[in-house]
């Protein structure tokens, strides 16, 4: 992953979007612009009001307090105390670095800046508190820290500050040189700092390596990994945070997946122009508490499709590598929770087969469409993030669904409020995506099982139709205008033990619902009731796949009749307006 991340900031850099080395985004509070001999003070600015901007980092701590150059907190850059005895001594820290800097980088502005802070004090220096941060300038449009010749002495200065005094091999790039003691700069990930690389056991340390000496890595390398890492975080197009535990603000509990291309690439087809790195990650889209985002999925599924000219054949897309992180923070330390790396020929073909896998019409018997991974399982509800994990794998490396996905819809799916879609419709068009991911998935039947199946004979699949076409004619009966059906009361049993159940709700249908209705729902009970004879009656019970063979079967019929009443279609009982406003609201 690390050597990932140091070829990722050489791309990053490239296109202009990384920091110097050692620089991080910072917003000064107050802005100080020496001009014609006198200082002039500006702020305080909010991080509304100011841009950040890319300035001098190091890693310290409270033990050894370094200075940054040139933009730091007014404790250092005036020594204005907070408390303390050490504002003296933190500001000739500061001081020293900035003599240092200006007489390596040869720089007229550093030698103003030094000049300035040894005259007279600042007006207005009373407004501006210790932790404070204070930028100093010589041109209203530029600050000296952006010049080329102080960002060289930057990088150099920090590879010798933190730095051994011995040689080793790096782990990442492989050359004989000085390794770091220190690294130089935290991350921040989900709130927390975090250092990309650290130990916490002894017999971590062993042969007397301590802090980074046991995993050597050059100074080169460490900037560019953590620059990279940073940057990823930072950037919206590169991050999504697929976990996130509303009783656990940090810790193992959250997870951020962070994920990239090894170079930017566009794809045009049809007078359109595809983003790639930013369509593989739609996938990962969707919310618990919303409903999917078909319109992007269903532009990475054309994408998807395109087949590739010899346009795109000569620029090797197939070869190019997708790389994806998911990652925590606990303590203070960065935890990886997965990693996955592919090339783009694979991803193509994995994520295609994950999209047809999820493909299914909606509750109302809408237009199939695919379901993203947040989406199946946040209608899931009270899984671990494993099972996040476990479908990224599906999606971008062609691993079979985790048996948790399917467990899990089940158990959603017994609860009545849950399969009569009375909180929100998408929930239970995600379970049946999961269902249907799980069974069907690489499988001939993923494309026929989209929606209902007139000629599958499967046992379970036949008595979940059953259940629906009962329902339906429960509710005809009833010109709609009940708030709760047989499958209220029945459909955990009947999904369980079909034998046991069905008897009494068919001789209830026979006598109370189905008389008042068409003789296509009559019609329909006894062709599946004859077909179900023939393959051999009732089961008795239903096993975990049976069971969502029946679930998808009660989905499909229901879904059908739903779309027949849209459309107008049905023979008789079809609800107004009003009684189709409470049949969505159940």
């Amino acid at each position: 992953m690390l050597e990932a991340l140091v070829h990722a900031a050489e791309r990053f850099r490239e296109e202009g979007n990384l920091p110097p080395i050692g620089y991080k985004p910072k917003i000064p509070k107050w802005i100080i612009t020496l001009k014609d001999k006198k200082a002039y003070l500006e702020g305080p600015y909010t991080p509304k009001e100011i841009s950040k901007i890319y300035a001098p980092d190091r890693q310290r701590s409270g033990t050894k307090p370094e200075p940054f150059l040139l933009l730091d907190k007014a404790q250092y850059v005036f020594g204005i105390p907070k408390n303390d005895k050490k504002a003296a001594q933190l500001h000739k820290k500061y001081m020293t670095l900035l003599e240092e800097a200006a007489k390596e980088a040869q720089e007229p502005s550093l030698y103003c800046i030094i000049e300035f802070l040894r005259g007279p004090q600042l007006e207005g220096l009373e407004k501006i508190k210790p932790g404070d941060l204070v930028a100093i300038r010589i041109k209203p449009d530029r600050f000296p820290f952006e010049l080329e010749s102080v960002q060289k002495f930057w990088s150099e200065y920090l590879s010798r500050e933190l730095r051994t005094d011995y040689q080793a091999i790096c782990s990442i790039c492989g050359a004989e040189t000085n390794i770091l003691r220190i690294l130089p700069r935290e991350i921040v990930v989900l709130g927390q700092k975090c250092q990309i690389s650290s130990f916490n056991k002894s017999a971590f340390l062993s042969f007397g390596r301590t802090q980074t000496t046991n995993a050597p890595i050059c100074f080169d390398c460490a900037s560019k990994a953590i620059d990279a890492l940073d940057y990823l975080i930072r950037t919206e197009r590169h991050h999504k945070l697929i976990w996130r535990n509303p009783k656990a603000l940090s810790g193992l509990d959250n997870q951020l997946a962070v994920f990239w291309l090894d170079k930017k690439t566009e794809v045009s087809f049809e007078e359109r122009t595809y983003d790639i790195e930013e369509l593989l990650s739609l996938v990962l889209e969707g919310t618990s508490d919303s409903a999917p985002t078909s319109a992007t999925l269903s532009q990475l599924r054309q994408f998807l499709d395109i087949p590739w000219t010899a346009k795109e054949a000569a620029l090797l897309l197939d070869e190019r590598r997708f790389y994806l992180a998911v990652l925590s923070a606990n303590k203070g330390r960065l935890v990886v929770r997965e990693w996955l790396e592919a090339r783009l020929g694979a991803i193509r073909t994995n994520l295609r087969k994950f999209l047809q896998s999820t493909c299914i019409i909606s509750p109302w018997g809408d237009e199939p469409r695919p379901l993203p991974i947040r989406t199946l399982v946040g209608a899931c509800e009270g899984v671990s993030p494993n099972l996040i994990r476990g479908l990224m794998r599906t999606a971008y490396i062609g691993y079979d669904p985790p048996w948790e996905l399917l467990e899990a819809a089940l158990r959603r799916l017994r609860i009545p409020s849950v399969v009569q879609d009375r909180q929100n419709t998408w929930r239970l068009h995600a379970l049946a995506a999961a269902i249907k991911l799980k069974l069907f998935y690489g499988k001939e039947e993923v494309r026929t099982m989209e929606q209902l199946d007139p000629e599958r004979k499967n046992q379970a699949y036949l008595c979940g139709r059953l259940l629906a076409v009962l329902e339906e004619a429960q509710l005809r009966a009833s010109d709609f205008k009940l708030k709760r059906t047989i499958v209220d009361r029945f459909y955990g049993a009947a999904s369980t033990a079909p034998a046991f159940v069905f008897g009494g709700l068919i001789k209830l249908a026979t006598t109370a619902h189905l008389p008042k209705v068409s003789p296509e729902v009559q019609g329909l009970v006894e062709e599946i009731l004859s077909i179900l004879d023939e393959a051999g009656g009732f089961p008795r019970t239903l096993t975990q796949r049976e069971q969502a063979e029946f679930a998808l079967g009660f989905y499909h019929q229901r879904a059908y009749f739903r779309a027949q009443r849209g459309k107008g279609k049905a023979e008789s009982g079809e609800p107004t307006p009003e009684q189709k406003t409470t049949e969505e609201g159940r």
